[in-house]
């Protein structure tokens, strides 16, 4: 009997221990891990002459954590039901032989913002449509770079291009989607990274002062949790 409850007691006190360092890691369950893929997107860079201002539209493809659909019908940029759009903004060229970079500088960084529509309509060629519906969050763009690649004779425009660069969370809000309640915030709690691919072929557009657009699609990683937080 003596051994039995020995045993016993000493399980508890395992169970005990394990209860206590289980509770702290389920209390971090919820903040995705550093480098994780928060979204998908497809968006195009519309592209004033001469390396005017620019600006983005587009929509969300996928976004981590969320099991709701993310179209309301065939999935494209007329159906998405999640949008963003960004300021003007203009950028400095840089030339190194085939290759040009094109950088925005951080203060004032362009602001993205992030809409949902339970009617979409999404247009290439009307903006507008990509800013309607509910702002659900916004984020600032800090210091990023363009990359296009592979000027020559036959290709003066390039091939193409990378655009990278981190965010910061200017302000989020709950929305609801497929009857659940969502926050940018807190599927990508530290802001996020970018890495966007384009093609440097320019496609026209019918935006008045904005001839031309750069398809792309990229991915955004969760950043990584600040010392302290």
């Amino acid at each position: 009997m003596r051994t039995i409850r020995l045993r016993v007691s000493v399980l508890a006190m395992a169970l005990l221990a394990l209860a206590i360092s289980i509770a702290p890691m389920l209390a971090q369950e919820g903040r995705p891990p550093s480098g994780r893929v928060a979204y998908h997107f497809v968006a195009r860079l519309l592209q004033s002459p001469n390396n005017g201002p620019f600006f983005v539209i587009g929509y969300v493809n996928f976004l981590d954590g969320v099991s709701a659909p993310l179209f309301d019908g065939a999935p494209g940029e007329k159906t998405a039901v999640m949008t963003f759009r960004s300021d003007l903004f203009s950028a400095a060229p840089l030339f190194n032989g085939n290759v040009m970079v094109l950088n925005w500088p951080s203060t004032p960084a362009p602001v993205v913002r992030f809409y949902l529509n339970n009617s979409p309509n999404q247009d290439w060629n009307q903006p507008d449509s990509f800013s309607s519906g509910q702002l659900i969050g916004s984020f600032s763009a800090r210091a990023g770079q363009i990359v296009i690649t592979g000027f020559s004779a036959t290709a003066p425009g390039g091939t193409t291009a990378v655009v990278t660069y981190s965010y910061d969370w200017v302000s989020t809000r709950d929305f609801s989607l497929g009857g659940k309640m969502y926050n940018l915030g807190r599927l990508s709690p530290g802001g996020g990274t970018i890495s966007n691919y384009v093609s440097a072929v320019p496609v026209s557009t019918t935006v008045p002062g904005f001839p031309t657009a750069l398809t792309s699609a990229g991915t955004s990683f969760v950043i990584g949790q600040m010392a302290g937080e």
